[in-house]
């Protein structure tokens, strides 16, 4: 497991893998197009619901498939090739947001994401403040897991 603060910049950061985080362009990712996630080679790129702020995010590892969380909003499942098996938080025009978390050896990865927080109040809260809140406003858990087999997603 692992806690990291990571700055949300234009509404998204991303997770990485730690050797190789989106080349030399970190601004050159894919467009969302409405979703919540999106793949790029060794990195995601997530969605976040306020554009400006600093996001808690929790990595945590598992053997397998996790349990639901259902406290959480699901942001969205996908497959992460991770070739040094390490992965990072990454603000997307700064670079990594903490120390990389190992994991079980490079390969693919199942990465489940689920949001807590965010969403109108929080932007509400952050424009009414003075001066405005720029933490403590979304909180993310990233679950990732080997995939074996091609066997990696529960729905």
């Amino acid at each position: 497991m692992s806690e990291q603060v990571v700055g949300v910049e234009r509404g998204q950061f991303a997770l990485c893998d730690a050797s190789a985080p989106f080349g030399e362009q970190p601004w050159q990712l894919p467009a969302l197009g409405g979703r919540q996630v999106a793949v790029n080679g060794s990195g995601l790129t997530v969605a976040s619901t306020v554009a400006m702020h600093d996001a808690d995010v929790r990595l945590e590892l598992w053997d397998g498939p996790p349990p639901d969380q259902s406290a959480g909003q699901p942001v969205g499942e996908c497959v992460l090739d991770v070739p040094s098996g390490a992965v990072t938080a990454w603000v997307v025009a700064h670079g990594p947001a903490g120390e990389p978390m190992e994991l079980g050896g490079p390969g693919p990865y199942a990465v489940r994401l689920y949001r807590h927080g965010g969403g109108p109040e929080a932007r509400a809260r952050q424009q009414a403040a003075d001066p405005p809140l720029f933490t403590g406003l979304e909180r993310y858990v990233i679950q990732l897991w080997a995939c074996v087999s091609g066997q990696w997603m529960t729905t």
